[in-house]
């Protein structure tokens, strides 16, 4: 996607739709002088609020945990998400057995758990006829970096195991597709790298990034001019209104999972080994987000190393807005296309 400097500022202004709903909604915001730990506290409280059981009969898509263990021992757990009724999928040709997909959660890498991809999941295992699997990892301040990473890295190696394989009951040859949102699409970028340079088999055939952390400011130096001229909603006044990843909030993620600009195990854009022969790459970026332009020059920066992209913008949105703003029309838009994004990545 060319985007000219006017394109892309245009990109924060508010959506008209949004601005409204914030007229009368009670959306919290978090003081500058608030505790760093009541606020994380106060985050997870009420994540976990959010999680309600659900009806398989209504939701058609039967859900499970399965645990598994990190390289030091320690016991994760993943969240299992099977459609009740066997659809042929969008890859399948004489497989009886349904493709993978993987879905990290977001959180900054200080909150969120596997539910909290549930909305997404049970829509994708449903009308794509997948499973999908949703790996926790732990997370800062109590783990800080490399803990999230190593975590997810040690999942998807599991994930990718014979044994698991069976045990879920579905064929990687048919299509093995990882993702994940803000956080879990910063570290799905980063295991993208990971398996193709230790040769993880099978081979992941798609992933989706949606609304990731690519390049921190810290990075901005390494970048060509050409994408440090693009690299503008980190300071758009715009982006720094957005009403879902504040600048203070981002600050509370940022100081509570302490992860080194200088690694390429947080920071993608940095992999020493560079960014061809990945698999092709589902991205949605969000455009009053101070993300934004990192995912579309990574969108890009994936496009001139031969990877095949898709990439839907959503302008005058916030960071992951369609957990927040489920309700709006954007947000509904963005549902239908990471389904069809993923169905993308099957075909």
């Amino acid at each position: 996607m060319a985007l000219s400097r006017e394109d892309r500022l245009k990109l924060g202004v508010i959506d008209p739709e949004l601005a409204e709903f914030l007229k009368t909604a009670n959306f919290p915001q978090i003081s500058e002088t608030a505790d760093t730990q009541r606020v994380i506290a106060g985050l997870r409280m009420y994540m976990k609020s959010q999680h309600k059981p659900a009806d398989p009969s209504t939701t058609g898509v039967t859900e499970r945990d399965i645990f598994f263990h990190a390289r030091d021992g320690f016991q994760l757990r993943a969240r299992v998400f099977e459609p009740v009724e066997k659809t042929q999928p969008p890859s399948a040709t004489k497989t009886e057995k349904p493709p993978l997909v993987v879905y990290y959660h977001g959180g900054g890498w200080t909150i969120g758990s596997p539910e909290d991809t549930s909305t997404s999941c049970r829509r994708i295992a449903k009308n794509l006829g997948v499973v999908c699997i949703a790996p926790g990892y732990r997370q800062g301040p109590e783990d800080p970096f490399p803990a999230s990473i190593n975590d997810a890295w040690d999942a998807l190696q599991w994930i990718a195991s014979p044994e698991t394989e069976t045990e879920l009951s579905v064929s990687l040859a048919a299509g093995f597709v990882i993702g994940g949102s803000s956080a879990g699409g910063s570290m799905s970028a980063i295991l993208t790298h990971l398996a193709r340079d230790q040769g993880l088999g099978p081979a992941i055939t798609g992933s989706f990034l949606l609304a990731p952390m690519i390049l921190p400011p810290e990075t901005e130096a390494v970048l060509p001019d050409a994408y440090r001229e693009a690299y503008l909603s980190r300071t758009q006044e715009e982006c720094q209104k957005d009403p879902v990843l504040s600048p203070v909030l981002a600050k509370v993620f940022r100081d509570s999972a302490a992860g080194d600009e200088q690694s390429p195990m947080f920071v993608p854009y940095l992999w020493p080994t560079g960014h061809a022969g990945l698999p092709k790459a589902y991205l949605q970026i969000c455009g009053m987000d101070t993300l934004r332009d990192e995912g579309l020059i990574y969108e890009q920066v994936l496009r001139e190393n031969g990877t095949e992209t898709r990439l839907d913008v959503y302008p005058g949105m916030p960071h992951i807005f369609w957990g927040s703003f489920p309700m709006l029309s954007q947000a509904k838009k963005a549902a239908v296309d990471l389904e069809e994004g993923i169905r993308w990545l099957l075909s």
